[in-house]
């Protein structure tokens, strides 16, 4: 899903936002401000994790056995693997919400007592659809907003169909940082077939974040949930804890096929990783169901690694690869 969605799904609408925005007049003292507070910028609701340069390049999709069996890889793979999955999320939240972020930094082209909105507009000859950014009040500092479009043809604004939808609160508003949104695949895909010819079912971000998540970007404790649900029975839900001394830790629920084929049938896997300051850290795996053996009720399996993202320890209960390091090792001692 993601490798298509971090193609298609930004690159289309960024055309689209760019048209907008560089045909909008400046946003000074237009009225639209307290709209604009309930909107979260990409960098407020990313998910957190520990990062270093060239990580593992391990599928979004899901894991392998081979992610558990094979040969030791440059950096540790459970490492690598909620990685992935990670910016797999943040690609297609970051796209979408960078080029929101960029057009209600311009003047609104209509804006009233209850509702701001900017477009419709055309990205350019070629577009499929024509899109607006709508945000409403509908409770003293409480907002919807919502990313539309209709196809290029249509005149009728009964055909606009929601690829973003959100709910947010404005500075004023004690919930101010809380909120939530959800991203259309098969909406965005039937507005425009050939820029979306891949891509399929929605992400939903929930995200609860410090009041002055506005001014300060990097602003600390956050949470963020992402649930993903593309076309047929596979889903999974990546929760990311950030918090004040610089900790954090990410869990996945995924059921997924973690077959390298993806033919078969669909496993329960759980990670629940913490990391230190440092980034070193413990993933703690669990993988039921599926095509595992009627005799194996439950795979466990612990993977440490050190300030250099390499393994520094790692184990399961089925001997799907030998144990390697030792758990004194870990960073954290146990799950």
């Amino acid at each position: 899903m993601y490798a298509n969605t971090r193609l298609w799904f930004g690159c289309s609408l960024a055309l689209a936002f760019t048209a907008l925005s560089g045909c909008t007049l400046d946003k000074k003292d237009d009225g639209a401000d307290a709209f604009r507070e309930a909107v979260p910028q990409s960098e407020s609701v990313a998910l957190s994790g520990p990062d270093s340069k060239g990580s593992s390049s391990t599928a979004a999709a899901g894991p392998s056995r081979r992610t558990l069996a094979s040969a030791p890889l440059p950096y540790a793979k459970w490492y690598g693997f909620t990685r992935e999955m990670r910016d797999g999320v943040n690609h297609v939240t970051g796209d979408v919400l960078f080029g929101v972020w960029k057009v209600i930094q311009t003047a609104p082209t209509t804006v009233g007592k209850d509702t701001a909105i900017w477009g419709p507009w055309l990205g350019d000859g070629l577009a499929a659809a024509r899109y607006r950014f709508r945000i409403e009040r509908v409770g003293l500092d409480e907002y919807d907003y919502v990313l539309e479009g209709h196809p290029k043809a249509s005149t009728s604004d009964s055909d606009f169909r929601a690829v973003l939808s959100g709910h947010g609160y404005g500075k004023l508003h004690v919930k101010h940082g809380q909120g939530q949104f959800s991203i259309d695949l098969d909406v965005a895909k039937a507005l425009d077939p050939f820029g979306h010819e891949t891509d399929s079912g929605s992400v939903t971000i929930s995200h609860d974040l410090p009041h002055d998540f506005a001014e300060n970007l990097g602003a600390l404790p956050r949470t963020i949930t992402a649930a993903v649900t593309p076309a047929g029975d596979a889903h999974y839900t990546v929760e990311s804890i950030a918090k004040q001394d610089f900790t954090g830790s990410i869990r996945v629920d995924a059921h997924v096929d973690i077959d390298d084929a993806k033919n078969t049938q669909l496993e329960d896997v759980v990670i629940e990783s913490r990391w230190a300051k440092t980034g070193a850290g413990r993933a703690d795996i669990a993988i039921a169901g599926g095509d595992l053996p009627s005799s194996i009720a439950m795979v466990d399996a612990v993977e440490c690694w050190g300030n250099d993202f390499q393994q520094s320890y790692y184990n399961d209960s089925v001997g799907f690869a030998p144990t390697a390091g030792v758990a004194s090792a870990c960073v954290y001692d146990s799950k």
